[in-house]
């Protein structure tokens, strides 16, 4: 090797090393649950939580209930501002209310009333686009594991849309 060729070829390979790092890093980020989706699903399918479902809070005021309208309003805000609190950061402004009142609090639910307990066991990838990303929970409801895909769909800011299952049971 001449002395004019040795610092081109030092430079190629301190290229390559460069290029090759930077694309494994994004091949990474690419193949990895976001930390958003990962928190929601903790939150989710871990299970009894006192702190983001209270079966007080969600009884239905009137025939054949003896709740009392006050404490179920205010048990209802408080588990809000826990799960504000939790997640909120995470959600497009008005889609935390809207997530937390369709399939949010599913699992917590079941396990408030069947006195079950759920806890995760992993959270994979199983596809993402840029504004998008579908993810499989393995969970255990008490012995029983099951798996669920949920899919997260995001703002140009990077927020939560929505979120829901897919082929939900």
């Amino acid at each position: 090797m001449t002395k004019k060729a040795a610092p081109k070829i030092y430079f190629i390979l301190l290229l390559l090393f460069i290029l090759l790092t930077g694309c494994s890093d994004k091949k990474a980020s690419e193949s990895a649950v976001s930390p958003e989706a990962e928190a929601v699903i903790t939150a989710m399918f871990t299970a009894p939580n006192e702190e983001l479902y209270s079966p007080d809070a969600s009884n239905v005021i009137g025939e054949n209930t003896d709740a009392n309208s006050d404490d179920a309003f205010a048990n209802s805000e408080k588990i809000l501002e826990n799960w504000n609190k939790l997640v909120g950061k995470y959600f497009e402004t008005g889609r935390l209310e809207y997530f937390i009142s369709t399939y949010g609090q599913t699992y917590l639910s079941e396990a408030a009333y069947n006195n079950t307990k759920i806890t995760v066991k992993d959270i994979s990838l199983d596809s993402k686009t840029d504004d998008s990303e579908t993810v499989l929970v393995t969970f255990k409801i008490n012995k029983e594991e099951m798996v669920e895909k949920i899919y997260f769909s995001y703002d140009q800011d990077g927020l939560i849309k929505d979120v829901y299952p897919i082929n939900f049971k």
